[in-house]
């Protein structure tokens, strides 16, 4: 069975809380096929959990990723961010670097949480 981590559901339900209207359709926790294929925090642990959630951007409904991607930073439960073709890894570097992976996450913000007692 295929559970997402509280912490990514947690970014989901928060954003949607904060602004009912926004856009969902970029939306997302568990991974597709082409997900499947490749490493990724969309794909289920060997526990069965997701540790990652996508986030749409819709600065019209106030759900500004170029806000919300700083925002996250803080949060002890975030292992990474990817949003408008930058990453921000702590375990790599404390500053946004630029990703070059096929999605440049334009449309939504994805948000890699920690497993563990953090999750």
């Amino acid at each position: 069975m295929t559970t997402v981590a509280p912490a990514a559901q947690c970014l989901l339900d928060q954003a949607t809380g904060r602004w009912p209207n926004r856009d969902r359709s970029a939306d997302g926790t568990v991974g597709d096929a082409a997900h499947a294929s490749r490493t990724s925090d969309h794909n289920p642990d060997a526990r069965g959990v997701v540790h990652a959630a996508d986030l749409t951007n819709d600065p019209a409904r106030g759900c500004d990723n170029d806000k919300n991607a700083e925002a996250v930073k803080d949060d002890p439960r975030v292992k990474y961010v990817i949003w408008e073709r930058r990453i921000w890894n702590p375990s790599i570097s404390l500053s946004w670097r630029p990703y070059t992976g096929s999605n440049p996450h334009d449309h939504h913000m994805h948000v890699s949480v920690l497993s563990g007692a953090l999750e």
